[in-house]
């Protein structure tokens, strides 16, 4: 008898064997996995890209897998609505978009996630005049646990629509989505080291006057890496290939994972290899597509804790933490990274109901980060932070529910859709609670 196949998560710090392998190729097999899932009373979870570092896709029954559900089912130039399958990546759908002068209006730095992953977790970008992906989303097809497909959203299912726009995939999975797009435009960016005090002491002034502004910062550091991009009508100035191929990928990974591996090995060096790291940045200015500038290449594999704070708490809170970085006794050369976003209104966005600001911490992969990540999350919770859906947290739905105004509402959304369970597992029971019966 063949041995079952251990799956595992980007970061690899989520491995497991479930009984069942399934990737179907289309809706109809998918509704028949899900209905056959029902029928043998067995739970089943969906992974899009693995980019989640928690252990929300994690099961012992069966792994879905939506690689093949992929498909540009509709793009209307006109109004900027674009249909997609729910397991296409996001690089994939900006070079979709680009070919019809169409372009996400907002997105984080990585694009290695799936459409439907991105949305589930409340994937963000940067920017106050701009919303995650759950806020730009205008209809979903949602397959319910008796292999059903529901096409949801504003006006026919509105209830389920507006929850299942963040959701962990406990509504049902999410195999095509209806993304509300913009006409492509280009980015002026300027990215420079500065005092991290200053930054700090202009905080509403720098994320008020920049259309997209955020910052890294080695814990306990002086300095900051200031990233402020303005959307313009300028010809396009890349960077060289030279440039890019110097400052993104040899000195940001190849020569990064280095120093990481060396820190890794001998904890003593971690002082002098924080000198050269903050040092090793200097000042870009260039103009390219949005997405070109939006992303950034991740070669070096980590863990990340992320918390969602009111957006003026940002300057004290990135103190404290700096603060107790520096009483770390193995320092950490892994650089925060702090954004912002405009409020929304899905129940269970990390900015619901608020402008919020965010500190996205990280260490290398393989490396402790149990009393890093746990004082950060003190830090945060004191200013009334939520924890990133897709990123490490040891929150439970006792401390969650106080968070989220609207946290019965998707509760009842969850019993609606899902009363026995069927999308649910060891995670999802811990962050939402056990369904009733």
């Amino acid at each position: 008898m063949a041995r079952r196949p251990y799956i595992s998560n980007w970061a690899g710090n989520q491995r497991f064997q479930p009984t069942e392998i399934a990737r179907p190729a289309s809706e109809d097999e998918l509704g028949a996995v899900i209905a056959s899932a029902t029928q043998t009373d067995r739970q089943l979870r969906v992974m899009g890209a693995g980019h989640s570092f928690t252990a929300a896709a994690v099961t012992g029954d069966i792994h879905v897998t939506m690689h093949d559900l992929d498909q540009v089912h509709h793009v209307d130039t006109a109004t900027g609505r674009v249909t997609v399958g729910g397991g296409i990546t996001i690089q994939a759908l900006n070079r979709e978009l680009d070919r019809h002068g169409l372009a996400l209006a907002n997105m984080g730095d990585i694009d290695k996630q799936s459409i439907a992953g991105a949305i589930s977790t409340s994937t963000h970008g940067t920017g106050l005049a701009f919303t995650g992906f759950g806020a730009q989303i205008r209809g979903l097809r949602i397959v319910d646990a008796d292999g059903g497909s529901h096409d949801v959203d504003a006006g026919n299912e509105p209830e389920l629509f507006a929850n299942a726009r963040v959701s962990l995939g406990a509504l049902g999975v999410i195999s095509r989505v209806t993304l509300q797009t913009v006409p492509s435009f280009r980015i002026h960016a300027i990215e420079q080291p500065e005092p991290l005090d200053e930054v700090l002491d202009h905080w509403r002034e720098r994320i008020d006057t920049a259309d997209h502004f955020e910052f890294f910062m080695l814990p306990g550091s002086h300095q900051a890496m200031t990233k402020t991009n303005r959307r313009t009508d300028d010809e396009p100035a890349p960077l060289s290939r030279f440039g890019y191929t110097r400052d993104k990928l040899l000195l940001e990974n190849v020569g990064f994972d280095l120093l990481c591996r060396v820190a890794r090995r001998w904890p003593r060096s971690v002082p002098k290899l924080s000198r050269i790291i903050a040092t090793g940045g200097g000042r870009r200015e260039y103009t390219d597509r949005s997405f070109d500038v939006f992303t950034t290449p991740r070669l070096v594999k980590f863990y990340e804790t992320e918390w969602s704070l009111p957006v003026d708490a940002i300057p004290e809170a990135v103190r404290e933490v700096n603060a107790m970085a520096r009483s770390l006794a193995a320092p950490i050369i892994f650089p925060i990274e702090v954004r912002t976003t405009a409020g929304d209104d899905v129940p269970l966005s990390t900015a619901h109901g608020r402008e919020s600001g965010y500190i996205a911490a990280h260490v290398y992969n393989g490396t402790s980060h149990d009393e890093y990540f746990a004082n950060i999350a003190a830090i945060a919770r004191a200013h009334g932070g939520r924890p990133h859906w897709g990123k490490l947290h040891n929150e439970t739905a006792g401390s969650l529910a106080a968070l989220y105004p609207e946290w019965d509402r998707f509760q009842a959304a969850r019993a609606n859709a899902d009363p026995h369970g069927r999308f649910s597992n060891t995670y999802l029971d811990r962050v939402f609670g056990p369904l009733p019966g």
